[in-house]
């Protein structure tokens, strides 16, 4: 499964605001925190304000903030808003992309990895997602201070 940029990046801003739920983050702020250029990131959460992902507040104090519960909110959500859907091959999406599907051996197995992959990303939750980035940066502050574990 091959996944465009942005979703890397559409992930890594819900991360961020997800973790800093209780206040608004501004683009510059997301976009550093998250190694993004600013102008992917402000593509980014316009699209995602667009779905209900993300609210934003304009103006001097303005920024954006998690508008849907996190733990609720699952990669294939994202996934799904900021890149068309994904599949092994065409014809699991389209059964018109291959006149050979109905007699296509391998056909069976690319839909049953499609469907195990959707519900595996189903299941991770930006909740999930925000505790473990919690727990790696907490390894890295151990890591840098000589503390071991």
């Amino acid at each position: 499964m091959y996944l465009f940029r942005q979703v890397d990046y559409a992930i890594r801003c819900l991360v961020y605001l997800t973790r800093t739920r209780d206040r608004l983050a501004t683009k510059g702020e997301i976009a550093k925190a998250t190694s993004a250029p600013d102008l992917f990131v402000a593509k980014i959460l316009q699209q995602l304000v667009r779905a209900g992902v993300v609210a934003s507040t304009r103006g001097v104090h303005g920024g954006f903030v998690l508008a849907r519960n996190p733990t609720t909110l699952s990669l294939l959500d994202v996934i799904d808003i900021t890149q068309a859907r994904m599949a092994p091959r065409p014809c699991v999406l389209d059964p018109r992309a291959c006149p050979l599907r109905e007699t296509c051996p391998v056909h069976p197995v690319w839909m049953k990895i499609h469907r195990a992959t959707e519900r595996e990303l189903r299941k991770v939750t930006f909740a999930s997602l925000a505790r473990q980035a919690a727990r790696l940066r907490g390894r890295r502050t151990l890591r840098a201070s000589g503390a071991g574990y």
